[in-house]
């Protein structure tokens, strides 16, 4: 189906919001909790999960102020990153280099986000849905704050670890 208006677009992007956050519940970051061998890393993606179970039920709040069922749309960008991160799993044992790889994976995936949802917001506002707007904002603010902690681990404590490592070996 075509999109022909700026409120079905918004309405899109926010299906393929609400697929990734639900993929990222269910599989995604458990996935990477159970991978992580630093208990930093770990920690970080763990209060990610519950901010991300949050995100869930914001869209869900935004479906309804905009009168839409809350439905999802499959979304095969956020797949292929799913895919990428699983074979890069496969590829790397368990060791700080794996957590490296998470965290360019983790960072990967909240800058998807901070795109849809930086777009969903000024969507929202443009549409007159300043409720659904101020919501989306705050999932916005927490994607930026993930994406910061994740970039600050890896920059003080996993990459310097994972760099050790290889000159060890």
């Amino acid at each position: 189906m075509k999109i022909e208006s700026l409120q079905y677009l918004f309405e899109i992007e926010l299906r393929y919001a609400y697929d990734c956050e639900q993929k990222l519940v269910k599989k995604g970051l458990p996935t990477m909790i159970e991978n992580s061998t630093s208990p930093e890393l770990r920690n970080a993606f763990e209060q990610h999960l519950g901010e991300t179970r949050n995100h869930v039920s914001r869209l869900e709040r935004v479906f309804g102020i905009i009168g839409a069922e809350p439905d999802t749309e499959d979304n095969d960008i956020f797949d292929e990153m799913t895919s990428s991160t699983k074979d890069m799993i496969g590829d790397i044992n368990a060791s700080r280099l794996r957590d490296a790889a998470l965290i360019v994976s983790g960072n990967k995936v909240e800058h998807y986000e901070m795109a849809i949802y930086g777009s969903l917001v000024a969507f929202a506002q443009q549409l007159g849905f300043r409720e659904a707007a101020n919501v989306l904002q705050q999932t916005l603010d927490e994607e930026k704050a993930a994406d910061a902690k994740l970039t600050q681990l890896g920059e003080t404590a996993i990459n310097p670890s994972a760099a050790q490592e290889r000159r060890a070996a």
